[in-house]
């Protein structure tokens, strides 16, 4: 997986297609590990709903990348349409089937197969925090 996920931030960076991925349906999330300190960088499926950059995260609040996020302040930076820009997460009450279905196919289908608990989250760049007015994740500062 980490070689897939390699090549996959490589084309993302670059601007190359790669199968299920563009950078109409992939950014790259990074995160600093809330143990190591360390930066991390992977490749995430987006759905873009009406301007919300939505993800359903397979593993949801257990992913390592989302646990980063939280004990960063719910910060984090994406490489959204070739930009670098600073964001923040926000966990979604809502079904990931309803926006999987949206989602490009292939993508949908490997996060299905691979979901233990799924969970929808909002990524919200810093340019777009002044028009949000609710906090990043419910009951969390």
């Amino acid at each position: 997986m980490r070689i897939a996920n390699a090549i996959t931030k490589l084309a993302l960076l670059t601007g190359i297609p790669r199968p299920p991925y563009t950078r109409q349906n992939a950014l790259i999330v990074e995160t600093v590990g809330r143990r190591s300190g360390k930066r991390h960088r992977i490749p995430v499926g987006y759905l873009d709903d009406g301007g919300h950059i939505i993800v359903v995260v397979e593993d949801g609040l257990r992913a390592q990348w989302i646990q980063n996020a939280l004990a960063n302040d719910n910060r984090l930076k994406v490489h959204l349409r070739g930009v670098w820009q600073e964001a923040r997460l926000r966990m979604l009450d809502a079904d990931p089937s309803s926006y999987l279905s949206r989602m490009n196919r292939m993508h949908a289908a490997f996060v299905r197969i691979e979901s233990t608990t799924p969970a929808v989250m909002e990524i919200v760049p810093e340019c777009d925090q002044k028009a949000t007015s609710s906090p990043a994740i419910p009951g969390l500062p």
